[in-house]
């Protein structure tokens, strides 16, 4: 699906809300910011890790690991080290290990799951 100039403007524009709401640390206006987008296209990664910080601040972690996996498995390799970051320190928050790989393993890049 692509999607008109005019999308992908406003996608942008709420991904650049977002972010700023979450350095504010107001993340019920970060997720409300990002409700409602529709398609989000090449975004698709980017809008659920936002939606995963701001899970995170309001101690959603279930949720936020959720959101962070999606984001890591969606961004290219190159580009996807920071979600799995953030899911590592979500694991670590609720007290659940990785299966098979320590955290810090994971965060470099070590068997990311889905990845050969």
């Amino acid at each position: 699906m692509t999607l008109t100039l005019a999308q992908l403007l406003r996608v942008g524009k709420r991904l650049t809300q977002a972010a700023g709401y979450l350095e504010l640390q107001m993340p019920q206006q970060a997720l409300a910011s990002l409700e409602s987008l529709g398609p989000l296209g090449p975004f698709e990664a980017e809008v659920e890790f936002l939606r995963g910080h701001a899970l995170r601040m309001e101690h959603r972690y279930r949720e936020a690991a959720r959101k962070f996996k999606l984001a890591a498995q969606k961004l290219p390799s190159q580009k996807d080290e920071a979600a799995w970051v953030a899911l590592a320190q979500i694991y670590h928050q609720i007290g659940t290990a990785l299966k098979g790989t320590s955290p810090p393993g994971r965060a470099r890049g070590a068997n990311p799951p889905g990845r050969a």
